[in-house]
């Protein structure tokens, strides 16, 4: 890509006649909508990262459905450092850790993750806070600033927050 806005720039300059109006004016608007049209093609909305967090929750009971909720309450109540955090449906799943689990995927996402986890330790003890980012860093399916919280399947209550 850059190879062709180099090409476009050199043909424009020599084409430019050599009298009348600045040559330095003219390189300047030509690498300035060079620039825009290389930003406009890179940056299509399929390429752009995410702006707000997703976090799916995996319960592996019909039973945790009620508890899954009073989580998604509690979190949706807490002011997060990096913005707001949109909460996916709750997935019933028939396999998954046997501890609760906080999964993150995405190095720069620590801070953010080890925020949902404080809160989530108050309602959850035994929970951990999984980082998957050497894992999943290179593949860009997975967006900065997703998150799941999977339930461990024998989790029955939630602690009360003091």
């Amino acid at each position: 890509m850059n190879k062709i806005i180099l090409a476009i720039c050199t043909l424009l300059l020599f084409s430019y006649p050599a009298s009348g109006g600045s040559l330095d004016a003219l390189i300047n608007k030509n690498v300035t909508r060079s620039t825009q049209s290389y930003q406009a093609a890179t940056l299509s909305p399929t390429v752009q990262p995410a702006t707000v967090a997703q976090c799916w929750i995996h319960i592996r009971s019909d039973r945790q459905q009620r508890l899954a909720r009073e989580i998604l309450e509690t979190l949706m109540k807490h002011r997060y450092q990096r913005g707001t955090i949109e909460w996916k449906p709750i997935q019933k799943v028939d396999t998954g850790p046997q501890r609760s689990q906080l999964r993150y995927f995405k190095r720069q996402d620590q801070r953010q993750a080890q925020e949902i986890f404080e809160v989530l330790r108050a309602l959850i003890p035994q929970i951990e806070l999984s980082d998957e980012s050497a894992k999943y860093e290179n593949v860009d399916w997975i967006k900065s600033g997703h998150y799941e919280l999977w339930l461990a399947p024998d989790l029955k209550r939630l602690q009360r927050p003091q």
